[in-house]
């Protein structure tokens, strides 16, 4: 497994290895925040031999993605909204994967 981060920590790739490295790669795991930051369409233009997953919480549930070249969609979806509506408004931060949201894989 090879890590490849804006912010590397110890043993984790700087985000230009992207070029070099997702090429080469059987799977690809990009997180949705990747959409917010613009680095996206690079990412799965250089993933396109790969299989390609979208992942994270924030993660929108869109078909379309397989149009682009994604295979699965892996987040989370709300499962009881007033769970998770006072979780959130007790400051839950993590908390919220405890309560009222379920983990989901979709392929595409």
């Amino acid at each position: 497994m090879t890590v490849i981060e804006r912010q590397p920590l110890e043993g984790d790739f700087p985000d230009p290895a992207s070029e070099y490295l997702i090429p080469d790669a059987d799977w690809v795991f990009l997180t949705g925040t990747s959409i917010v930051n613009k680095t996206f369409p690079r990412l799965v233009e250089l993933a396109q031999n790969s299989q390609l997953v979208l992942m994270g919480p924030t993660v929108p549930w869109l078909s379309e993605f397989a149009e682009m070249g994604v295979n699965y969609l892996a987040g989370v979806t709300v499962t009881n909204r007033e769970k998770l509506r006072q979780t959130v408004a007790e400051g839950g931060g993590v908390r919220i994967f405890e309560t009222g949201v379920q983990y989901r894989i979709l392929a595409l």
